[in-house]
């Protein structure tokens, strides 16, 4: 299987240079919705679009995931706060309310169990449009979920932060976004595969 996803991925990059970067990046028009959501990753960057737009009132409230940390114990040991802790300093420090800020409890593997969480929280809490912040070569497969599974529901505004730099034009040009391009080609072709490979391993 991973060989698979990898040809099908380089194929593509072959015939995407240099469309592949441009085509990962979603920029939904703003409007005003019931809640943003933080994806979980790329603390502080994410937290301080999420709290720019809140600050600009386009939702009461932040929603922060709790993703999953390989290195949660050796995080406990060292005193450092967990991920979601940091992301929740974060919006604090840029005075975002603690009674604006939202903790989930679940813990999640990945981008598809992190918006199956955020979905269920909005279903919950009976939202009727959300804004989802994360990175810009992130969009892409976030509004694929999304719009695959609950867009009909639960409408989303998919919104990259403007803290960290990604030159969709140039994209194999550095080490650091060719990875995180083909990071996301994969992920998205992971995904139209039926999400087959666990994030981690389920015996460690």
């Amino acid at each position: 299987m991973v060989p698979a996803l990898v040809a099908v991925a380089l194929v593509a990059v072959g015939l995407g240079i240099p469309a592949l970067g441009a085509a990962l990046v979603v920029t939904d028009a703003l409007q005003p919705s019931d809640a943003i959501f933080v994806l979980d990753g790329g603390t502080p960057v994410r937290e301080l679009e999420a709290a720019a737009l809140y600050r600009l009132g386009y939702a009461p409230s932040v929603v922060v995931a709790r993703g999953r940390d390989a290195i949660s114990i050796a995080r406990q040991v060292s005193g450092e706060p967990s991920r979601q802790e940091r992301s929740v300093r974060v919006l604090r420090h840029v005075g975002v309310p603690d009674a604006a800020i939202v903790t989930l409890s679940q813990e999640v593997d990945n981008t598809v169990q992190e918006l199956a969480g955020d979905f269920a929280f909005a279903t919950r809490q009976g939202l009727r449009r959300v804004i989802l912040v994360t990175s810009a070569n992130h969009t892409r497969r976030v509004r694929l979920i999304w719009s695959s599974r609950y867009e009909r529901t639960v409408p989303a505004l998919v919104y990259p932060t403007s803290w960290e730099p990604y030159d969709a034009r140039r994209w194999w040009a550095s080490r650091r976004t060719l990875e995180e391009t083909i990071h996301e080609a994969l992920g998205i072709v992971h995904f139209m595969l039926g999400s087959p490979l666990p994030t981690f391993d389920p015996k460690s």
